[in-house]
């Protein structure tokens, strides 16, 4: 793998990924610790804790990364912690309501004024303005 995978965030510095794995399987041990025995954390949210902890950040998908981190803790009683993310609405399965086009919104109407009528006639006025009657 390439070294320049993780990065400190204060001054962009590369971090190989060897160091990146200690480091954040130090910092996932210590968010792991915290969070109490009847609690758990998510896998995106440790990942998100033990990056910003750290400093130490990567533009992997914690998928790639995080599973080599849990596997150096070495600890079934603090990986037991975790629990899986919920699914986005972006990825779950559409269905076929969802599928049909959907009509495009109605326009907002126009506050239409009331029409010009003829002071002498009472008769409505044309768009010339001018009663054709009295005129």
């Amino acid at each position: 793998m390439s070294s320049q995978l993780a990065y400190r965030l204060g001054d962009g510095a590369p971090v190989t990924i060897d160091s990146a794995r200690a480091i954040w399987t130090a910092v996932a041990r210590e968010v792991l610790e915290e969070v109490s025995r009847t609690s758990s954390v998510a896998h995106s949210e440790l990942a998100r804790q033990v990056q910003q902890r750290s400093g130490v950040y990567t533009r992997m998908p914690a998928s790639e990364w995080l599973p080599a981190v849990l596997a150096g803790l070495g600890d079934a009683e603090l990986t037991a912690r975790l629990r899986a993310d919920a699914p986005h609405k972006a990825t779950r399965a559409k269905t076929s309501a969802s599928q049909r086009p959907r009509a495009e919104p109605a326009a907002p109407k126009r506050q239409e004024s009331p029409p010009a009528i003829c002071p002498t006639c009472f008769v409505q006025l044309p768009a010339s303005g001018r009663c054709d009657t009295c005129a």
